[in-house]
């Protein structure tokens, strides 16, 4: 499953306006199923429809704004509904970005502030609830219109027929943080002639267990095992220290020595290796 980051949460609250209450006691009526319990059971037998309401009238806002100041139509984040349940009826969902904590981080930092988004999104809020209460005012009476006929009842009240809360929270997106990066600091001086091998360790900190492996050819390679090559191994480097090594000291998976006294040109590769990292080093030795 794809990783979501929300950047907002949403609470939307809706329920019959007093104008409405009223109509629905004038019909009261136990054949009439959405009467019963003040139209609860209305709503809830329409949850599907407030939720794509809740989605379509807010993405549409909300993305505006997100493009306005720059961000790309592939990155734009979603409204995604949790939980729906009535108490009138209410909706608890989130503005959600696809990617991980870091990955919204960086996309968002790279349009602007997130204490200037986040503001930007809180101003939006307004908008957002009269945009949502047109639309879902509109598919009530429309709902409610249909069962006239059915029912032989007056017709429901045409304005304010719902109320309804809208709260937006854009506090998620200033507790984003950056991805955690992992670093590796190359502070090394490597040398060798057809007769010694020399490393030299330039850092502060002290290098162990390193492995040396080099690889003798009359061509450019592109692949390397560590098990191919003449190796060596150097137990510790301080700091600033620097060893060095006769080239016959490394030895193939055979037992052989390396050697590096015929007079041709060679491309010479050096593989060295220390508990943070395998760092591979290029030379080309001429006749």
């Amino acid at each position: 499953m794809e990783k979501e980051t929300v950047l907002a949460k949403i609470r939307v609250t809706m329920g019959f306006s007093e104008a409405a209450l009223d109509w629905l006691e004038k019909i009261q009526n136990s054949h009439i199923w959405f009467t019963r319990e003040g139209g609860i059971p209305f709503f809830s037998e329409f949850r599907g429809t407030w939720e794509r309401i809740l989605i379509s009238s807010s993405e549409t806002i909300i993305h505006d704004y997100f493009l306005e100041l720059g961000l790309p139509k592939e990155k734009l984040p979603r409204v995604k509904v949790y939980e729906s349940y009535s108490g009138s009826w209410i909706m608890e969902a989130a503005l959600i970005m696809f990617g991980s904590i870091g990955t919204a981080y960086t996309i968002l930092k790279g349009i602007s502030e997130l204490p200037k988004i986040a503001d930007g999104l809180n101003e939006l809020k307004d908008r957002l609830k009269k945009e949502f209460s047109r639309k879902a005012s509109e598919k009530v009476y429309e709902h409610l219109k249909s069962s006239v006929n059915q029912y032989k009842i007056p017709p429901p009240p045409s304005k304010q027929i719902i109320y309804t809360d809208f709260v937006l929270d854009a506090r998620p997106m200033l507790s984003l943080t950056p991805s955690i990066m992992k670093s590796h600091k190359v502070h090394l001086n490597v040398a060798i002639s057809r007769d010694v091998f020399t490393l030299e360790n330039l850092g502060q900190d002290m290098m162990r267990d390193i492995r040396i492996g080099i690889f003798k050819s009359f061509s450019q390679k592109n692949q390397w095992s560590y098990v191919d090559s003449y190796m060596g191994t150097i137990d510790i480097l301080s700091s600033q220290q620097t060893i060095t090594k006769d080239i016959a000291d490394f030895r193939n998976s055979k037992g052989e020595s390396l050697d590096l006294s015929d007079s041709s040109p060679l491309y010479i590769d050096c593989w060295v290796q220390d508990t943070h990292g395998i760092y591979l080093f290029m030379f080309y030795l001429e006749d």
